[in-house]
């Protein structure tokens, strides 16, 4: 799997002196450092044009900054149309040095260097104030809404303080979810039962095809097999879906694979998402991965702007699955990401109209299945 190492480490001036600056400009000693009042990227001087060339350029620049505003909010992909989980998401990096042809973060985000929210206290004590502001609530929690959260954890370091902060929340769990395999630096940690590390997952034809610089599906298996030995709660997620030829044999071996390296026992929950996309996405892709498959196929605008699978489509490929599970682990619960509850009702045995109705499915699951570590 391809092994991340910055170019160049700029700092600003806010966090220079961050205990969590310390520690990554440590872990990167031969690399030039800069601190600056306030990095602004699109002005850079450094004779390099990240935005030409996010894959050879912007990417190689590690940009330590000071966060401001809600560190902990509600998951971007929330909706009054489709129905959610009632999942937090965590602000800690953004990008990833990942190189899936279909990622969001391509047309999504508005600069292409990777950047770390430094001041890691500050960020983990909003969370403390919003999970105690609401005891009765369970908090489920991840870090990888703008970048993969362990892609580049093994050099940075940075969620074995998470991890250990999690641990002595009452009312949270946090996920940590990602398309890597670096898991032996968290083993020995004293996560309490308040982690969950998940895998997004893919047959091994497409993560060949489409998912750059990741580790390969047996490498994730395997380090998911690890995590669960170590007494993780592990979870995965099958999103996004495509719609390739042999996709149907391929879904359903991925359900086997899974649960002949993980026991079903220790699989927190499982989600089902089908590629969706907004339309700027498609040329930039078309751009930078001429050789990407991943939007053959039909689709249509949806409702939110994003394109989707015709619905016929997206409900085949969940049935598949979810069929394969009800047959091999019925005790793992299901569910389906960014859907209408008309989409539930001819794919899942279960048909929630609300957000809370998912989240109190899964939360029972984990009182049940998990009783002495939640």
């Amino acid at each position: 799997m391809f092994q991340y190492r910055p170019e160049r480490i700029i700092i600003d001036q806010a966090v220079s002196e961050e205990p969590l600056t310390e520690q990554i400009c440590g872990r990167f000693p031969d690399v030039p450092k800069t601190v600056v009042e306030n990095f602004a990227w699109h002005q850079d001087e450094s004779g390099t044009d990240p935005l030409r060339n996010p894959l050879t350029q912007g990417k190689k620049t590690l940009h330590l900054k000071y966060f401001q505003g809600a560190s902990i909010k509600a998951c971007p992909g929330f909706s009054d149309e489709v129905v959610c989980c009632n999942y937090f998401t965590l602000d800690l990096i953004e990008n990833c040095p990942f190189e899936c042809t279909y990622c969001i973060l391509q047309a999504f985000l508005n600069k292409p260097v990777i950047t770390v929210h430094a001041n890691l206290d500050e960020i983990l004590e909003q969370v403390r104030q919003r999970t105690a502001a609401q005891p009765d609530t369970l908090f489920r929690v991840g870090t990888g809404e703008h970048s993969d959260s362990l892609a580049l954890d093994q050099i940075l370091g940075i969620k074995a303080h998470v991890i250990r902060f999690f641990a002595k929340l009452p009312n949270a769990l946090l996920e940590l979810k990602t398309k890597s395999n670096h898991v032996e630096h968290l083993l020995d940690l004293p996560h309490g039962g308040k982690t969950v590390i998940s895998w997004s997952v893919n047959p091994e034809a497409v993560v060949e095809q489409e998912e750059h610089k990741t580790a390969r599906l047996n490498e994730r298996l395997e380090a998911a097999r690890k995590a669960s030995d170590a007494g993780y709660k592990v979870a995965f997620h099958f999103d996004p879906m495509i719609h390739y030829p042999d996709w149907e044999k391929g879904y359903q071996e991925l359900v086997e694979q899974i649960l002949d390296a993980v026991p079903p026992d220790r699989i927190a929950w499982i989600s089902l998402g089908t590629l969706r996309y907004i339309s700027s996405l498609k040329s930039i892709v078309d751009e930078r991965f001429p050789n990407s498959r991943a939007f053959l196929g039909e689709f249509v605008p949806g409702e939110d702007g994003k394109m989707r699978y015709l619905k016929k489509i997206r409900q085949r490929l969940f049935r598949n699955v979810q069929q394969k599970m009800e047959q091999l682990a019925p005790q793992i619960p299901t569910y389906l990401c960014m859907e209408k509850s008309s989409v539930w009702k001819k794919t899942m045995p279960h048909h929630p109209q609300t957000a809370p109705e998912v989240e109190n499915r899964l939360n029972r699951s984990l009182q049940q299945r998990f009783p002495m570590e939640l």
